[in-house]
């Protein structure tokens, strides 16, 4: 039977924390604090309610207060251990358990490497690491193919600290532009820079500062990461022997759902939490039950509020993944070596793998790392492969965002399982997982396709738009005129079996159709009947033979819109990958039509002399079809002749005053 690993051990020098009440120096170790506490009789709970906490019933006990978790409702607090029990019996008190203190492994020695200059098309003077290239993702081949770089994406890493370059004797370039803030709930302040020693680099907090510049290094010095120019937050949860109580992985997650601490706001939060960290799983701990749950929950909390997580699984060659890469709503990203092989480990003296219980795998051995001494040298691990993926993902999203594409996790997360390229020289038995991940081909003739690729030719579907009986066109615009009915006909084909990538038929696809105001971002939505929810398609099959076609009508209301001048289709697609629903709404940039007053023949909202102008210009002139476009307009009850029902309608509104 295969050994129970030690309680809560962690991979590549890095998981949770040390807090603040031992935090009044970056150097005190939590075995110092706990020595501490139990000499006064004491221990470290979190205090589990059945609804909101209650601050004054752990007053009762003289209980010093560490913080309160509102994500699971509970309170972390020291208080003496003979009064547990009856804390326990409190209403509204679920449970009291104690606040576990986690212990990792002694970090990876790190390899020094020396630094080579080579200019790059991108900017900035490094050489583009093999994780960067075709070996790995081919990030470069999306930075130069899609002009992607992660610009407006923010990644959240809790970790250690990170080296952002505050402190003018341990400058790094290349981690200093895009810092957006962070916490430590090491020394429990906003600073979150890692302990440095100042001679002794083993001694240095370094994984945070690592991961950070594989994520999304600038390249100006000495590190280019998959998304170079995405924005970060540092939230330092590691101390410097590497241990700290569980409750303040669960507090870090809560702190991304709020970083400007007003929730009247979302818009600061991270769009990636990036843990390159874990736990395994603890079956003969009695309460490791509660600690998964609480820690699943905090999870969930953050997944549900539109934040990705992503999370290494582990390197100790385990048939599962470390928690929270097992939850259901977090990634796990085992890794790889440059010779497409999954990634090696020794682990105490027995060659082990890395990969058990993973979604997919990505470059995980011999990255280019950047240390908190702005040292370069290479490093290994899932930590570095989940910090890639991360900025994979940041890539992904920055395309969605320049490309009218409004994607869930679901749809995001399926992207990188269908463009996965399968690793023929893949030989353990632990490994489940889709294949390495991809992030674009480098040309048409590339047989790697990546995540990038896919969006760019709306994988898995695909729609095309024509409009009928409209008023006229206003160049290359159908017009649609107050009053008039909309008729859009949109045709879908199934795109699985594209790029050479695996066929799948559509099963259960729904389509929501929206008309949006273009440029009119408080009134999204046309009035009426805009929105057309369509039957379940219960089967879509691949190729354009197959295509359904959808037809919707409906009628602009009959008085003018202020505002009202031009609208995009919005598509909306719900349905199932491998085990969660993809939701997907392409705001299509070719499905634009104006709505328009009759007789306002120059599209300037108001009937005007101008108008009367063009008008009697045609007047009485028949045929007037779209080639004439000013007599088409001037048609205005589109019967193919400017008489006098056009004129009446034209007086009418100008009377009115619209």
């Amino acid at each position: 039977m295969r050994k129970i690993p030690p309680v809560l051990a962690i991979f590549l020098a890095a998981l949770f924390l040390s807090v603040p009440a031992f935090a009044a120096a970056k150097k005190t170790s939590t075995k110092a604090y706990l020595e501490d506490l139990h000499n006064q009789g004491k221990e470290r709970v979190i205090v589990r309610f059945n609804d909101k906490p209650d601050k004054t019933i752990i007053a009762k006990y003289n209980a010093k207060l560490i913080r309160e978790l509102k994500i699971i409702n509970a309170l972390v607090c020291e208080i003496d251990r003979a009064a547990i029990e009856s804390l326990r019996r409190q209403p509204n008190v679920k449970d009291v358990i104690p606040d576990a203190i986690i212990r990792i492994p002694e970090p990876t020695k790190r390899e020094t490497i020396p630094q080579i200059i080579m200019p790059l098309s991108y900017e900035g003077p490094v050489t583009i690491p093999w994780e960067n290239t075709s070996a790995g993702f081919n990030a470069k081949a999306a930075w130069d193919r899609y002009n992607l770089d992660g610009t407006g994406v923010k990644v959240a890493f809790l970790d250690t600290g990170i080296n952002y370059g505050a402190d003018a004797n341990w400058p790094v370039p290349d981690l200093d532009d895009n810092y957006l803030g962070g916490y430590d709930f090491v020394d429990d302040d906003n600073d979150p820079m890692p302990y440095i020693h100042p001679s002794n680099p083993d001694l240095t907090e370094w994984h945070g500062t690592t991961i950070a510049a594989n994520c999304l290094g600038e390249g100006e010095s000495k590190v280019v990461g998959m998304a170079y120019n995405a924005s970060y937050y540092a939230v330092r949860i590691i101390g410097p022997d590497g241990t700290g109580p569980t409750s303040n992985a669960i507090a870090a997650l809560e702190w991304c759902l709020d970083p400007d601490g007003d929730p009247a706001t979302t818009s600061d939060r991270p769009d990636i939490i990036n843990m390159s960290l874990g736990v395994y799983d603890q079956p003969g701990n009695p309460f490791w039950p509660y600690y998964k749950a609480d820690y699943e929950a905090a999870c969930n909390a953050t997944y549900n509020a539109g934040i990705i997580l992503v999370a290494g699984s582990g390197n100790d060659g385990y048939s599962y993944s470390l928690y929270p890469a097992a939850f259901d709503n977090v990634i796990s990203v085992g890794g790889h070596a440059e010779d497409q092989t999954l990634m090696d480990r020794w682990v105490q003296g027995v060659h082990s793998l890395s990969n058990g219980g993973v979604d997919f795998v990505a470059p995980g051995e011999y990255l280019m790392a950047l240390a908190p001494e702005n040292l370069l040298y290479h490093g290994s691990g899932t930590s570095g492969a989940t910090a890639c993926t991360s900025g994979l993902i940041a890539l992904q999203l920055q395309y969605a965002r320049l490309n009218n594409i409004q994607p869930n996790h679901g749809y995001l997360w399926e992207l990188l399982k269908h463009s996965a390229i399968d690793m023929p020289l893949i030989t353990d038995q632990n490994y489940k997982g889709k294949g390495k991940i991809y992030a674009a081909r480098t040309d048409v003739n590339d047989a790697n396709v990546g995540s990038i690729d896919l969006m760019a030719s709306n994988w898995p579907i695909d729609n095309d738009f024509t409009f009928a009986d409209y008023a006229f066109m206003d160049g290359n615009y159908p017009v649609y005129q107050i009053g008039q009915d909309v008729n859009e006909t949109i045709k879908l084909t199934n795109l699985t079996d594209i790029l050479g990538n695996t066929t799948e038929t559509i099963e259960n696809l729904k389509v929501t159709a929206t008309q949006v105001y273009y440029g009119e971002p408080n009134e999204p939505n046309l009035p009426k009947d805009s929105v057309k929810v369509f039957p379940t398609i219960t089967q879509l099959e691949p190729n354009d033979a197959n295509s359904i076609i959808l037809n919707r009508v409906y009628a602009l209301p009959a008085y003018a819109i202020p505002g009202l001048v031009k609208t995009k289709l919005a598509l909306e697609f719900n349905l199932a990958g491998d085990t969660r629903v993809l939701k997907i709404t392409f705001n299509q940039p070719d499905s634009f039509w104006y709505a328009a007053i009759p007789a306002d023949l120059d599209m300037s909202d108001t009937v005007d002399f101008f108008d009367f102008s063009k008008f009697s210009s045609h007047w009485q002139q028949a045929e007037c079809n779209e080639s004439n476009n000013w007599c088409n307009r001037a048609d205005i009850d589109h019967t193919g002749t400017v008489d006098w029902l056009d004129l009446s309608i034209l007086a009418e509104n100008w009377l009115r005053g619209y």
